[in-house]
């Protein structure tokens, strides 16, 4: 029950911080789908989207991944920040980085909270209400993934 307290305190505490930058500035909310290679798990996220600066180049991207494990749960909070190249163009081309909080809780032995490291690409449409996206991502770890994901912002 312990970490289920502790990820409840950090989903919260991640929508607050998430929530900040919309009264300076546009944010855009996302859905997203994908799998984690390893084991081959599928997982559904949300994340949220805004421009930190330099004329739309570097946006922040914090989100939140639940991954679809069998006998227990894996959760992902991950504070990722990346770089547009294609600034100019219809659709976007990224590429960065951030932390990532990992917390597993197998429904027999015990649960454990790992921290690593994302690396992540992707290429997504810039214009539009609803713009979909695909996104490569590492997480390097202990237990490091591999993940590929699909999402729509709006």
């Amino acid at each position: 029950m312990r970490p289920m307290r502790a990820l409840i305190f950090l989903t919260g505490a991640f929508l607050i911080l998430a929530a900040a930058p919309a009264a300076r500035a546009d944010v855009d909310v996302d859905v997203r789908a994908g799998i984690y290679t390893d084991g081959s798990n599928g997982f559904l996220g949300a994340g949220v989207l805004w421009d930190i600066g330099q004329r739309g180049r570097w946006f922040a991207n914090p989100n939140l991944e639940y991954v679809l494990v069998d006998n227990g749960n894996f959760f992902t909070i991950n504070g990722d920040v990346h770089y547009d190249f294609k600034a100019d163009a219809p659709f976007a081309i990224w590429a960065g980085g951030g932390p990532a909080i990992l917390f597993s809780d197998p429904e027999e032995g015990d649960s454990e909270t790992d921290f690593g490291l994302n690396l992540l690409a992707g290429i997504g449409a810039k214009e539009g209400s609803i713009r979909p996206f695909g996104q490569v991502k590492l997480i390097v770890s202990d237990d490091s993934q591999l993940v590929f994901a699909f999402g729509l912002r709006f």
